[in-house]
């Protein structure tokens, strides 16, 4: 009888959960204004600035890149297995808050870093700049980490059913796409091409945007007392394995992999299209930088007024894998133009199509995620949201390692010329090789191994919840 009754409070303090105020839900998306804005600026900025306005060479970019990513496959993983193990803090504070705004602040520091290259001489001094590049761009990436791995762990923690957890992703979709605004914006207004100083103005702005982000997410964030004492009194009762053991038991998992891969290759289909913006624009259509900000103007635009359609495909659906693979195929695909395109007005309309496709996939990804780690629960009986997220940054991640092997590549076998204002007929067909025929291929690819491996029909998940209930946790 008193188990009954136990397991009767659960179930209501679950649903209690579930009744968000609409601030609740803009609050915690501020976490993906935050997001989008820094992986936006990261794709497109760094490689670009420091080949064309640095001086540095491509293979020396591309070699921090590769050691970048190596620190990734054990930093990401790692932090999200700490941040699951208890903390004394936890019962107090939150599991989840300290790090967020620890980890929000951070990043937005470190990013003024990455642009505050000494003035030296990249022939004579490569070896320092290399250094200074490879250095922050690790301590950005553990910051973001500690960030990011945090804010979507807290995501099926706290949003517990499909309804709740489609209606957030609308709004982190909606502001998410305000981040890549703001840096589509902003960025374009302070810089100046062949002027390294204004580089590091833009950084400096988008530093104090990025802090200020971090404080209006507070309130959606914040861990009410029935969470922190959940977190208290289950942690207690867990047996906690090693990292190596739970990290073995995630790899095992059909959908998450099957996931991950996917996420890996529409990150580097990203990383490729909008790191290669600046350089059709500087390259093929011989235009001033503010016109990047017309052509993702377009491409942000449709995807705001896709995502209510987008939602409604979803919720008549009830199937999130096929919204997904479907809104992913159009964005890969919708590349191919970049093959052949000379003007402003044609580039426009393709992004506009990347636009739409790109938020059929963002819109059902949390949610597909948060479905992924019920499923780990369910068999495992353990909340190791943050390790599972660390993996998944992790994998995120290795697309700017790919991007810039890509980049490194393709510039390399088609002469292209850092620094140069003009390039040759065959280096100017490379770039269009690296925005309109790599991504589809990539992400073809990517699609066909998700429709393979991930296997959490609706059915399935019902099942799922059922047996976290039983759980307890």
């Amino acid at each position: 009888m008193t188990e009954k009754v136990e397991e009767n409070n659960q179930k209501n303090k679950i649903n209690s959960m579930q009744k968000y105020s609409i601030f609740v839900f803009i609050s915690f998306a501020m976490g993906d204004v935050f997001v989008q804005l820094f992986i936006y600026l990261v794709s497109v900025r760094i490689f670009d600035f420091y080949e064309n306005e640095i001086g540095l060479a491509t293979g020396i970019i591309a070699i921090a890149f590769v050691l970048y990513a190596i620190w990734n496959m054990v930093n990401d993983p790692i932090l999200g297995y700490i941040s699951d193990t208890p903390k004394k803090f936890w019962s107090k504070y939150g599991r989840r808050l300290p790090w967020i705004l620890s980890g929000g602040i951070g990043t937005a520091m470190a990013f003024i870093l990455i642009f505050a290259v000494p003035d030296l001489d990249p022939q004579s001094n490569w070896l320092l700049i290399f250094i200074w590049l490879l250095v922050s761009v690790c301590l950005f990436d553990t910051l973001f980490t500690m960030f990011d791995t945090n804010y979507t762990a807290l995501i099926p923690d706290k949003f517990r059913t499909d309804k709740v957890r489609l209606k957030l992703a609308s709004f982190q979709v909606g502001l998410g796409i305000f981040g890549t605004v703001l840096a589509v914006v902003v960025s374009p207004m302070f810089i100046v091409y062949g002027d390294k100083t204004s580089f590091l103005n833009m950084a400096l702005i988008i530093g104090v945007i990025g802090i200020a982000l971090v404080l209006l997410q507070f309130y959606g964030v914040y861990e009410n007392k029935d969470m922190r004492e959940r977190h208290a009194q289950v942690e207690k009762k867990a047996e906690k394995g090693s990292f190596m053991e739970v990290l073995k038991v995630a790899v095992k998992q059909r959908s998450f992999i099957g996931l991950l891969i996917l996420i890996m290759l529409y990150q580097t289909t990203v990383s490729l299209l909008l790191g290669s913006i600046p350089y059709l624009v500087r390259f093929i259509l011989n235009e001033e930088a503010i016109v990047e900000s017309y052509i993702l103007l377009g491409y942000i635009g449709a995807g705001l007024i896709s995502v209510p359609i987008w939602g409604k495909i979803a919720m008549r659906e009830g199937n999130n894998k096929r919204v997904f693979m479907i809104g992913g195929l159009i964005f890969g695909i919708g590349t191919i133009p970049f093959l052949f395109l000379n003007s402003v007005i044609f580039a426009i309309l393709v992004a506009i199509t990347l636009g739409f496709g790109m938020i059929g996939y963002w819109l059902c990804l949390n949610p597909i995620i948060s479905d992924v780690i019920d499923e780990a629960i369910a068999k495992s009986g353990i909340r190791q949201e943050g390790l599972y997220m660390g993996v998944r940054t992790f994998f995120g991640r290795i697309a700017i390692m790919l991007q810039a092997i890509i980049f490194a590549l393709v510039h390399i076998l088609t002469g292209f010329t850092p620094g140069s204002a003009t390039q040759t007929p065959l280096a100017i067909f490379g770039l269009r090789i690296q925005m309109g025929l790599i991504p589809p291929i990539v992400m073809t690819i990517g699609v066909l191994v998700f429709w393979k491996l991930y296997d959490l029909t609706p059915e399935k998940k019902v099942i799922i919840r059922e047996k976290i209930k039983e759980l307890k946790v």
